[in-house]
């Protein structure tokens, strides 16, 4: 006899995520457009019946997956849209499989990514490659902030979580398959991982990948960045 499947407890979801696809979805159900402003920070609060600390942690994750930006004085903005909804659908499918959710994440992140290298390195404009200097320096930043807490383990943040995204949406932002480019910006925020807690040792070895990354670019070797690449997705990830 076939087991029956019961339904998920939402309880056990933290409130922050709840919160994060409350908004989404009003964003998708009121077929709000790029440009367009969510309501102000307090009325959402009213309207979802949570406290400003919670809205935030939802807000940031809303910005990290690229849906909304921030402008101070302006308000929350619509950003143009990518395929979040459907990948969120799909990737919540693998929910209660043997991996958890971020590991399949990961594995999807790197057949994609490694399959764009060649396209990514022929396509990258020196602007490009400067930027990925610059955002290089920013993890560096953060990391050293986070070796001056003098905490033996502690969150990413999103600091240092944004700067990741963005070098790897920079990476590939100039090829034409921008179905591919969409999956990759969701997939950053879908394990919010800047709230997870690393060691310095990892922090070190995530900077350093991208290190490695931007310098072969800036020489233009391309074996040395496939290598680079390579190294970044097979060495080091799950071992927290």
């Amino acid at each position: 006899m076939e087991k029956v499947q019961k339904l998920q407890n939402l309880k056990s979801q933290k409130l922050y995520i709840r919160v994060y696809d409350e908004i989404r979805n009003y964003i998708y159900k009121n077929n709000l457009k790029a440009g367009d402003k969510l309501p102000t920070e307090m009325e959402m609060c009213e309207m979802l019946g949570v406290s400003r600390n919670v809205l935030r942690e939802a807000i940031k994750s809303l910005e990290i997956t690229g849906i909304v930006s921030s402008k101070p004085g302006v308000g929350i903005i619509i950003r143009d849209f990518n395929v979040d909804y459907i990948m969120s659908t799909f990737i919540n499918s693998f929910a209660d499989g043997d991996l958890p959710v971020e590991q399949y994440i990961e594995e999807l992140r790197r057949v994609l990514e490694l399959g764009f290298v060649d396209k990514a390195f022929e396509s990258l404009t020196e602007e490009d490659i400067q930027a990925l200097g610059s955002l290089v320096e920013q993890m560096k930043l953060n990391a050293k902030k986070q070796e001056e807490s003098g905490k033996d383990r502690f969150q990413l943040g999103a600091a240092f979580a944004q700067a990741d995204a963005a070098f790897h949406k920079t990476l590939f932002s100039h090829i034409e398959n921008k179905f591919m480019v969409s999956i990759i910006s969701f997939f950053w925020a879908y394990d919010k991982y800047y709230k997870e807690k690393t060691t310095h040792e990892y922090l070190a070895l995530t900077v350093e990948k991208h290190q490695r990354i931007y310098d072969a670019l800036k020489a233009h070797d391309y074996k040395a960045f496939t290598d680079a690449m390579q190294f970044h997705f097979n060495y080091g990830y799950f071992k927290k």
